[in-house]
């Protein structure tokens, strides 16, 4: 059976877009392998978002292309968000990749395959709809809905994705239930724009609707909401993060920036004022809760005034969680025909400080959980012999977060109560409160003798 390796670059909605390639080209007798120098093709899902993803995206186009002549590589596919944003530019200068796949041709991955590697077959098994995780078994992705409606002026992906399109009620939960049978405990929601779900189907958003479903499921224990839009909160949605236990006390809502005349420029329909207040909103009426949040440095006619009216919004607030981004001067974007007039080195000097004060905010906050026990949901073996798990409480999305180095017994994909014993800027040290179930210690071996 032919060899392929899968490489995945970028967001969790190409992780998601991955799985279900995974599946297709598994359930037709393809072989997935992790190492390029024994792969038969190779397959570059690619990021196209802003400059460093594109310049990543081609160096590791690159550096497969080398396989075919030190490996057993026989075809390179690039497909993802740089192969339909640049498709023509692509098939004319990178000669290295045997095929370029925009999205759409991705669910005919299998045929791509078989077409470079002259595999001819009666009969393409498919099944759209099912995945192969690709994260750990306790915890995936569940992409609502792909594309958007907004215009922000910095965004090039509504250009190349088009309008926001969202799958229905009935067929993400069913999704979510196959899931939860093979053992995935925490789902996390992803979209282009969450709060945006439905309306292109329903007519109006029904996210809420969505979550309500989703919790009913047996065996789902968490909810993570990612990517909500600060102007498309609603009074039920915030009732339901207050109420609903399964649904994570965490919302991840990037604001971009706090001056007014840059969120204006960047055309983000909301004021310093209107984030400030929704923050306030949410945090005394949803206990315990964890504001995410992302920031640009640089955007064009971003001056100092404007850098310090951020900080101190910032300081203000105190974002549990905070990353921070250069601008990217992207062509088929509306702030793509301004003057990109803050130097790189002024970009970088600018985030510094934002990162910088966030450290600071970040580590005095989790000084505060010092001596408290949490609810961890364990992740893996930590690679530190001074350790024996890494895990995350509600507070943390996965791969994008903290987490917690723990000490003591538990189960990878379980949870476990855990005393916080130290903290720094971003994670937590804590230990096991509570011994492992009798079910969970392993029998004597037959020769063994206990003292």
């Amino acid at each position: 059976m032919h060899k392929v390796n899968l490489i995945t670059l970028g967001c969790p909605k190409n992780t998601v877009d991955s799985e279900r390639m995974h599946r297709l080209l598994e359930r037709n007798d393809y072989v997935l392998t992790r190492s390029s120098e024994d792969a038969d093709l190779i397959v570059v899902n690619t990021c196209g978002f802003i400059q460093p993803a594109k310049e990543e995206s081609i160096a590791t186009v690159l550096e497969a292309a080398d396989y075919k002549e030190s490996g057993n590589c026989k075809g390179l596919i690039v497909t993802g968000c740089l192969a339909e944003r640049y498709r023509d530019e692509l098939e004319a200068e990178l000669t290295e990749a045997d095929l370029i796949v925009g999205l759409a041709g991705e669910r005919d991955i299998v045929a791509h395959c078989d077409r470079l590697l002259g595999v001819s077959r009666a009969q393409t098994l498919r099944d759209d709809a099912s995945r192969f995780l690709l994260t750990p078994n306790h915890w995936a992705y569940l992409r609502i809905s792909d594309g958007c409606d907004r215009t922000c002026a910095f965004c090039a992906i509504p250009g190349f994705k088009g309008p926001n399109r969202s799958e229905p009620i009935e067929i993400l939960v069913a999704e979510a239930f196959r899931m939860v049978a093979d053992g995935v405990k925490e789902i996390a929601l992803v979209a282009q724009d969450t709060m945006r779900y439905g309306a292109d189907i329903y007519g109006r958003p029904r996210l809420v609707d969505l979550i309500r479903e989703l919790v009913k499921i047996d065996g789902l224990k968490w909810v993570r909401l990612l990517y909500t839009y600060p102007t498309g909160w609603r009074e039920d949605l915030i009732d339901l993060l207050a109420t609903e236990e399964k649904l994570c006390a965490y919302v991840d809502m990037p604001i971009q920036h706090a001056s007014d005349p840059i969120l204006k420029a960047m055309n983000r329909s909301t004021t310093k004022a209107g984030i400030r207040k929704l923050i306030q909103t949410l945090r005394e009426r949803v206990p315990n809760l964890t504001v995410r949040t992302s920031v640009i440095a640089g955007f064009p006619g971003e001056r100092e005034e404007h850098v310090r009216e951020l900080l101190d919004f910032i300081d203000e607030i105190q974002f549990n969680r905070l990353v921070g981004f250069l601008y990217s001067h992207e062509e088929g974007t509306s702030a793509g025909l301004m003057i990109d007039d803050v130097s790189e080195a002024e970009k970088r000097e600018r985030l510094d400080r934002i990162l910088d004060l966030q450290a600071a905010i970040s580590a005095e906050i989790n000084q505060g959980f010092v001596g408290q026990t949490f609810q961890v949901l364990v992740d893996r073996v930590s690679e530190d012999p001074a350790f024996d798990l890494i895990g995350r409480t509600r507070m943390d999305a996965p791969e994008i977060d903290g987490e917690v180095t723990i000490t003591g017994p538990a189960q990878i994909g379980e949870f476990a109560e855990v005393e916080i014993t130290d903290a720094f800027e971003y994670d937590l040290i804590g230990r096991t409160t509570s011994p492992l179930p009798l079910l969970h210690i392993a029998p004597p071996l037959k020769d063994e003798v206990r003292p």
